[in-house]
């Protein structure tokens, strides 16, 4: 009976880290997961012996989660509803993601238009000369084109 306990225990203690090595496993610094703790993003274990804290396997996933939707530009405070499960299934999580869609191609639909008016600024730089003799004249040449379509606020 006490080599069963002792197995037990000693797969808890394999399964818990500090959090340097959380931050390691996960692929961030440790001010990062910190901040996450701040953010309430992800649970602050209790003090262990030693004023540590031991992190639960887990937390490697929640994190990676965190940094996979903040790659899809969806905010903390998003990911923060979706993790404390604040949305109510499938329908809402399909809404959030419907919403970060349309911000997308909202912000797409900009950088098209602005690489469209970069492209015609290029075509206007008037001169051929050296930089020393270019410089300022060429570029406000080339934004002029650009100061006529700047996009109304968000």
């Amino acid at each position: 009976m006490m080599g069963s306990t002792g197995a037990l225990d000693r797969r808890m203690i394999e399964k818990c880290m500090k959090i340097s090595e959380l931050a390691r496993q996960a692929g961030v610094g440790v001010e990062t997961v910190r901040y996450y703790q701040r953010r309430g993003l992800l649970a602050v274990p209790e003090h262990q012996a030693g004023a540590y804290r031991d992190y639960p396997s887990d937390a490697v996933e929640v994190i990676r989660q965190i940094r996979c939707l903040r790659g899809l530009d969806f905010s903390l405070d998003e990911i923060g509803a979706l993790l404390r499960g604040g949305v109510e299934g499938c329908p809402d999580v399909r809404a959030a993601i419907q919403r970060r869609i349309q911000t997308t191609q909202r912000d797409l639909d900009g950088l098209r238009r602005q690489v469209a008016q970069l492209r015609t600024a290029l075509k206007t730089v008037p001169c051929q000369k050296s930089r020393l003799t270019c410089g300022l004249a060429c570029l406000t040449a080339c934004a002029r084109p650009l100061a006529c379509e700047v996009p109304p606020p968000a």
